[in-house]
Formats: C-alpha cells, structure tokens, sequence
C-alpha cells in the first residue's frame, strides 16, 4: 500500500515571499503522514500555544468500522481548501482465462499489456546478452586450455 496526501491551502507558514515571490502561485503543499502514536509530538498543548506545523500532518487512524479514516491537522497559520488523498494498493490476484474479474479499469489494461511487453523484452535482451557472455567466456577458456 502507498498513501500520499496533499493540501491545497489559501495561506500557510511555508510559503516562501510575497506576492511578487515565484512560489507565489503555488498553493498546494505535501502532508506529513505520521503515526497516531505520534500525534502528540506535533499538537499544540497549553505550555506550547503557538506551534507551528510547516506541513500538515495527516494520521490513518485505526478502522473505524470497516474504513480507516484520515485526520489532516493544520496550525493557526494554515488556512485548509482541500484535501487530495493518492492511495494505490496491489491489485488482488485476478486470471482472465478462469474468469476472475480484475479490480482495476478497462481503461488501464492496455499500459498493463504494454508495460508487461517492455518487461519481458527487456528481460529477454538481458538474458540473450548474458547467454552470450557466457559462450564467449566459455570460449576464452577453451582456448586457453
């Protein structure tokens, strides 16, 4: 599993210059994935009531019923927009030949049928280059003897 999240925000403590700035344009910032355990470590608490959080932090949280829930926490400086979360999973097992249904779209397959083709061409490439190393070693030797 690969999780991934960002913030689109409107004002933040990280932003780098003014108006006038490069990074003026750029509202989208990456979220700190964290551990629940270790949420403590980055709220504020009564002996430290200005906390700055330079990225947001985003905590899986444990199920909560059937689906995992995430948190994004933001500082007072941090005014949130929106949340966009990337999440990619293997994909169950699937056999088209026994008519196990594959979970991921139509659309999808042919960069599987292409991608898988690179593969084994590459992988052919290299094993015909190292069965051709060999020969040539063999034939070192041999002649050598």
């Amino acid at each position: 599993m690969y999780l991934r999240s960002v913030s689109r925000v409107s004002k933040t403590f990280s932003f780098k210059g003014g108006t006038n700035s490069p990074n003026a344009g750029i509202r989208i910032i990456p979220n700190k994935l964290v551990s629940q355990s270790d949420v403590w470590k980055m709220i504020e608490t009564p002996h430290d009531s200005l906390r700055i959080l330079r990225y947001p932090v985003a905590v899986l949280s444990q199920y909560n019923g059937s689906k995992p829930t995430l948190t994004v926490i933001y500082d007072q400086y941090t005014d949130a927009e929106g949340i966009k979360v990337i999440y990619y999973k293997t994909p169950k097992h699937f056999n088209v030949m026994e008519g196990i249904p594959c979970e991921l779209p139509m659309d999808a397959f042919d960069d599987l049928v292409t991608g898988a083709v690179d593969l084994y061409v590459q992988y052919s490439a290299g094993a015909e280059a190292r069965r051709r190393q060999q020969q040539e070693a063999a034939q070192k030797r041999a002649r050598e003897d």
